[in-house]
């Protein structure tokens, strides 16, 4: 299981239990969200600007967000941030398991997400073989 827990930057909490291949979303709200869904109205932010899900040994968080000022970052325990590219995603390890969304350099969320290390997909496809 994955725990994703947000804060957004007008100081709305929330939190999220990601069980098999359920995902957590943040973007723009359009209209007919899905579960695990938090939305803000800014149009500058993409309708799935960082979304979290399973892979492998642990979760990735995956930048669908589009530039328009708009960052998108993975924190390590000093506070240092890899800043994903759009369209790509990034591991998150029990070291580096805060994003960040910025815009315009002011944080509009900020995601801790919690999980219990596995082994890769192959390595647990070959432990149950």
């Amino acid at each position: 299981m994955i725990t994703v827990t947000w804060t957004l930057a007008t100081g709305e909490t929330g939190t999220a239990e990601l069980v098999g291949d359920a995902k957590w979303t943040f973007g723009r709200t359009v209209g007919g969200e899905e579960p695990h869904f938090v939305g803000v109205t800014d149009p500058r932010i993409s309708r799935t600007a960082l979304v979290v899900r399973d892979s492998g040994p642990g979760p990735v968080a995956f930048r669908g967000q589009r530039d328009n000022g708009v960052e998108v970052g993975v924190l390590d325990p000093l506070g240092a941030a890899t800043w994903i590219v759009e369209g790509t995603a990034q591991n998150l390890t029990a070291e580096a398991n805060r994003v960040l969304v910025r815009l315009d350099d002011e944080v509009v969320i900020t995601v801790d997400v919690a999980f219990d290390e596995r082994g890769t997909v192959v390595e647990r496809q070959h432990a149950g073989a």
